[in-house]
C-alpha cells in the first residue's frame, strides 16, 4: 500500500529544454502533518484501524530526508498508479524527478516533463499539483508537531512514483 500525496509554489522560473520538454525544480513533499482515510494507511487492519475514520499522520523531515534518495530517477506520472518493474505504466510516464534534496521542511526536486499533453495541461492550470506515492512504516503514537496533533508518524519512507495531479493533499506547496 502506498500513500499517496496530493499536492511546489511557484518559486523556481520553468524553461524549455532545446527539445521542448519543461524543467524546474519543485517541492514534491513536505513534514507536516496530514489526514488520511484508515484504509489508505499500510496494515490499518493489523493496527485495529477504522477504515472510514480520518486519522492525521506526522511525515517527519527527519524521515524525508532519509527518504531524499528513494526519490531520484522516479517517473512522474500523469496521475498516481504504485508501480513495480513488471508493472510499469509506460502509457501514464510524463516526465522524471531527480537531485532530491530537503529545503527546509520541503522535499524538493528536479522536475523534468517530457510529455506535450501533460506540459499543455501545466501550462493551463488543469495538472500543477505534485503528489508522491510511496511506501512506508506507521507508528501509530499520538502527539503534536507545530502545534497540530497527530494519530500517528510515517516511518521507514520509500518513494515509488510523482503523481501530476489536478488537486493535491499539500496543495500549492508541492506544485509547478
Amino acid at each position: 500500500m502506498l500513500a499517496l500525496d496530493r499536492a511546489s509554489g511557484g518559486r523556481v522560473v520553468r524553461s524549455f529544454d532545446r527539445d521542448g520538454r519543461l524543467r524546474t525544480v519543485a517541492n514534491i513533499s513536505k513534514a507536516v502533518v496530514s489526514p488520511y482515510q484508515g484504509e489508505e494507511i499500510p496494515g490499518w487492519q493489523s493496527l485495529g484501524l477504522d477504515p472510514r475514520r480520518e486519522y492525521r499522520l506526522l511525515r517527519p523531515a527527519e524521515e524525508l530526508r532519509r527518504a531524499a534518495s528513494t526519490f531520484n530517477g522516479l517517473p512522474l506520472l500523469a496521475m498516481h498508479r504504485p508501480l513495480q518493474a513488471n508493472d510499469h505504466a509506460h502509457a501514464l510516464t510524463v516526465g522524471t524527478i531527480g537531485d532530491v534534496r530537503m529545503d527546509g521542511p520541503y522535499l524538493a526536486a528536479a522536475v523534468t516533463v517530457w510529455d506535450q499533453a501533460a506540459i499543455a495541461a501545466i501550462e493551463r492550470g488543469e495538472k500543477r499539483e505534485l503528489s508522491a506515492g510511496y511506501h512506508y512504516l506507521p507508528i501509530m503514537r499520538p502527539g503534536t508537531y507545530e502545534g497540530r496533533p497527530f494519530d500517528g508518524i510515517m516511518t521507514a519512507i520509500k518513494g515509488n512514483h510523482i503523481a501530476l495531479v489536478g488537486s493535491g493533499r499539500l496543495g500549492r506547496n508541492c506544485a509547478l
